[in-house]
């Protein structure tokens, strides 16, 4: 019997012939957004996943149990960990590094963005008003990347590249070639009073929850800038609203949130030195190519028999 493989609905027509004429052996369905599911479902092995939601995957792996493999074209494994992963040891791979290169970008459009005074630009444009006012430059600027992964990694190469100073916070401390420095959490204490800019690239995990609160926020540069590319469990959004408010921090950007979309009563939406964006860093037509060559590559190294590449590599933190 063929090997039959499952594809999100969301991946476009192009990507998806691809895989059809690059595994001409292989059985390629396109899933409906939902329920009812095709007939092949049962017969299924693999899953390129995304679009789902948690309550949605159960149903369809349910209907799938034949179902081995998930790889899922997101950065982290915090969208795939439902019940049914766990309890029947489907293995699970995400996209190493497809997001880097838009999600970096997009904090550099961060930083700019407040350097240059867009927002206060803008604002007299509208008005009609000739207001010059002085800009910051990025040079010579000191930013914290927390998280030193692969999309960390590009955020400080874009930074070194503007003549900024980089530091960075891992896990493990491990040295990189693209920050000057790299600590454990534990100096994260002593980093913060002398960063200019804040950039949150870490995964969401026990260790992680809540790192920036109250405390760490009064610990910042005055007048610094945060941004949040990783995860909402990261900020305790509260803490957030009091430091933007009291004028601690100049600004933040915020690409997650704790309640993903943000409910229209959030008082997130009306803080004007605060940046929202729903969760969108990482969206361009160019990360699908990134994310098909990644799963053709496993689906290779499956049917050889060879390792699978991005698998997760401690379950306790879910990365």
């Amino acid at each position: 019997m063929r090997k039959e493989v499952l594809v999100s609905h969301i991946y476009e027509q192009h990507h998806f012939e691809r895989l059809v004429a690059e595994f001409p052996a292989l059985g390629f369905t396109k899933l409906p957004a939902g329920e009812p599911w095709p007939e092949v479902v049962s017969r299924a092995s693999a899953l390129l996943f995304a679009g789902l939601k948690k309550p949605e995957l159960s149903g369809l792996l349910r209907a799938a149990p034949r179902l081995e493999w998930i790889h899922t074209g997101s950065a982290g494994f915090d969208w795939v960990m439902v019940p049914e992963v766990e309890e029947r040891g489907i293995v699970v791979t995400r996209s190493m590094d497809v997001m880097s290169i838009p999600i970096a970008e997009f904090v550099m459009g961060a930083m700019l963005r407040n350097a240059k005074n867009f927002p206060a630009l803008e604002a007299a444009q509208a008005r009609r008003e000739w207001k010059p006012p002085f800009h910051q430059e990025l040079r010579g600027k000191e930013v914290l990347v927390v998280g030193a992964g692969s999309i960390g990694t590009r955020v400080a190469r874009l930074c070194a590249a503007f003549g900024m100073r980089v530091h960075g916070i891992s896990r493990g401390g491990q040295a990189n070639e693209a920050f000057a420095a790299v600590a454990t959490p534990g100096a994260l204490d002593t980093m913060l009073p002398t960063a200019d800019y804040v950039v949150l690239t870490a995964p969401g995990t026990p260790e992680t929850e809540g790192m920036f609160d109250a405390r760490r926020f009064g610990l910042m540069k005055e007048g610094s800038y945060l941004i949040n590319v990783a995860r909402g469990s990261l900020v305790v959004e509260s803490a957030l609203l009091a430091a933007l408010a009291s004028g601690r921090l100049a600004g933040a950007c915020l690409d997650a949130f704790t309640v993903e979309p943000l409910p229209a009563d959030s008082p997130l939406w009306g803080v004007d030195n605060l940046l929202i964006s729903p969760h969108a860093s990482y969206r361009t037509p160019e990360i699908r190519g990134r994310v098909f060559d990644e799963f053709s590559s496993n689906l290779r190294a499956l049917l050889e028999g060879r390792p699978l590449a991005g698998r997760m590599r401690n379950k306790e933190l879910g990365y």
